[in-house]
């Protein structure tokens, strides 16, 4: 084995991402809402960089329009576009701001209270005890030894907490929370037998066994029932994460005259471009040297935000095109209509790679005559016998479970192999297994929990 250096020369190709090909990236699968969110970081930190307004009248589509004008933060952002104050000001203001915390909400509440400056604070202690549903398992005399104070105090903070909204927060468990919701029904006592002694029975769709250990008849039990169904098991689950904030669509699809018109949400994001006196100051030699090298690595980051936006606003606009144009048919019949589609189809028809196409659909919405959708929905890999024929789509054909479900005959509802042959008649040709996992992800129960009873004749 030898040990001695050598001088070489050998020819190799590798790829190199240079830094504004990764932000380019990075901005292509970033959604709307969170694009606004890293323009707002990168104006923060480069005075280079100004926001500018094209008016161009919008599209017509009376059915889904692209923005409400009457909307006060869109005034407050035409009046900044105007020259009516700062732009990038009038535009870091519209950002949209963090939901408020559970704990800021239980502090409003104490505030318009009258209670004790001790257990106000002893309240709030519990409420960053809280879990994420709005439960507190821990007894009071656990929370007393945490807190280093007196189990009846945490008592008293308890009650007081259990009182405020959303109505159910402090419970011990799930169940506590729920009788703390139903709290002057006047069928308290058997909603809580029902919830404490029955849970199972109804789980497996025991209603005639319940209704008899109850004492009620079977329209009083499902009457009974439908009342424990308004109960949140969860009263707290609409704080302290991402998943109280609406859902801001990326686009607008929708169909005019047979034809298939898009639009981009280009007005949470306004166009952008380079300051002119900064870029003026960086080409003249007669500027200090410092203050150009100080511009210069400024100004060629603004210029690469700049194309990597342009260059998202163009690669999801063909992307969203050539999808709906195979997808046509759901915009004429709705999610009945969607057709096996795959990523790699859009990427050889646009001579783009399949990630690209990927990074593109990543995280995006559009709205539709039929609602608001992820871009991905219309992406179906997983049927791959299936021909791409309409109705054939992964989501074409769980609404088509869906439908026949509400439809059937409750009291005989349909098995697993009756919407097999369902599905058949209307030339959708998939197996058991198959329509079992999709109305398992619909959260469609079996036909046995399905079932509804009458009362005997």
């Amino acid at each position: 084995m030898s040990l001695e250096l050598k001088l070489g020369q050998r020819q190799e190709q590798r790829l190199a991402l240079l830094p504004q090909m990764l932000q380019s990236i990075e901005v292509l699968q970033l959604a709307s809402a969170e694009l606004v969110q890293f323009v707002e970081a990168e104006m923060q930190q480069n005075e280079t960089l100004e926001l500018q307004r094209q008016e161009a009248p919008l599209p017509e589509a009376p059915e889904v329009p692209s923005c409400e004008r009457e909307d006060s933060g869109w005034e407050e952002w035409r009046r900044a576009s105007d020259g009516g104050e700062d732009k990038k000001m009038g535009f870091l203001a519209n950002v949209p701001a963090r939901a408020g915390s559970l704990l800021d909400f239980v502090n409003e509440q104490l505030a318009f209270r009258s209670v004790a400056p001790l257990i106000s604070e002893v309240v709030v202690l519990l409420v960053e005890r809280l879990d994420e549903r709005g439960l507190l398992s821990a007894s009071d005399e656990e929370l007393a030894v945490e807190t280093d104070l007196d189990a009846g105090l945490i008592g008293e903070a308890r009650a007081v907490l259990q009182t405020l909204e959303p109505i159910g927060i402090g419970g011990r468990d799930a169940i506590e929370a729920m009788l703390l919701q139903a709290v002057g029904d006047p069928d308290l006592f058997l909603i809580e037998r029902l919830l404490r002694d029955h849970l199972e029975e109804l789980s497996r769709n025991k209603l005639p066994v319940v209704a008899r250990s109850l004492q009620l008849s079977l329209d009083e039990l499902q009457d009974l029932m439908q009342r424990v169904g308004t109960l949140n098991p969860r009263p707290a689950a609409g704080f302290g994460g991402d998943e109280n904030l609406s859902v801001q669509p990326d686009a607008f699809v929708w169909l005019q005259d047979g034809d298939i018109k898009v639009a981009l949400d280009d007005e949470a994001l306004p166009d952008l471009h380079v300051n002119a006196e900064y870029a003026a100051l960086a080409g003249d030699r007669r500027t200090e040297r410092e203050v150009r090298d100080y511009l210069r690595p400024k100004l060629r980051s603004a210029r690469d935000l700049i194309d990597a936006v342009n260059q998202r606003k163009a690669t999801l606009s063909r992307v969203l095109r050539a999808v709906m144009r195979r997808q046509q048919a759901f915009l004429e019949k709705g999610c009945t209509g969607i057709r096996p589609l795959r990523m790699s189809e859009i990427a050889d028809e646009l001579e783009v790679h399949t990630s690209t196409v990927s990074r593109t659909v990543a995280g995006k919405f559009i709205q539709t005559d039929r609602g608001i959708f992820a871009l991905r929905d219309f992406f179906d890999g997983g049927r791959i016998d299936a021909a791409p024929a309409v109705g054939q789509g992964r989501m074409a054909v769980g609404q088509q479970i869906t439908e026949f479900v509400d439809a059937e005959d409750k009291e005989h509802p349909m098995s697993d192999d009756d919407l097999v042959a369902a599905l058949a008649a209307q030339g959708v040709q998939v197996a058991r297994r198959t329509v079992a996992k999709y109305r398992r992800d619909l959260a469609i129960p079996s036909s046995y929990l399905r079932r509804r009873f009458k009362e005997p004749s």
